[in-house]
């Protein structure tokens, strides 16, 4: 009981110190103690995602349209294409290796056929990784796509707080019920 009031006590007297409305919480064990506010310090972990947040630059523009009035005459062996397709035709990371503070730089390049309509909502999500667990969603945004062949460039910094090791993006494309995915891997050194 005595121990209850003065933690009462200690926990009165404290708000009247501080003279604010943050909360405050005591605590004694073995006969030590410490104060700790809702205020934490700025660990590694969330320092690593505000960085990475923040050096996050990235854009998506069309290359080719979808060609026009040419088609070539379907071979024997082949039937004909028909209907919506989603097909990753290219995707890049650059540099593999890097030290911490450098950049990365991703492209995917993807192609969309058969969209009934004039445009085609497509989500592009890419996540990063480590050890096969994912750490953030670098971007997951979706936008109105006409046929054509579209390409997405994504860059970051790797952050001063990254620890050494093979990561791993993982670039993601869906529409339609279609999902078309890569990975690419870099070592920070």
């Amino acid at each position: 009981m005595p121990g209850q009031l003065l933690f009462v006590l200690l926990a009165a007297v404290s708000f009247l110190l501080t003279g604010c409305a943050a909360p405050l919480v005591i605590t004694a064990g073995a006969g030590a103690g410490y104060v700790a506010t809702r205020e934490k310090p700025r660990n590694a972990v969330e320092a690593f995602f505000d960085d990475l947040g923040r050096s996050i630059r990235q854009t998506t523009r069309r290359i080719t349209g979808e060609p026009s009035g040419r088609r070539s005459a379907p071979s024997a062996s082949s039937a004909p294409s028909r209907g919506f397709a989603l097909k990753i035709q290219r995707s890049t990371l650059a540099p593999t290796e890097v030290d911490k503070g450098e950049q990365v730089t991703l492209t995917l390049q993807y192609l969309v056929t058969g969209a009934s309509g004039k445009k085609v909502t497509i989500r592009e999500k890419s996540s990063l990784g480590k050890d096969g667990k994912e750490l953030t969603v670098l971007k997951d945004e979706s936008s109105e796509k006409e046929n054509g062949k579209w390409e997405n460039t994504l860059s970051f910094a790797v952050p001063e707080s990254a620890h050494s090791g093979k990561y791993t993006v993982t670039m993601q494309i869906s529409a339609q019920g279609q999902t078309r995915s890569t990975r690419r891997s870099f070592t920070v050194r």
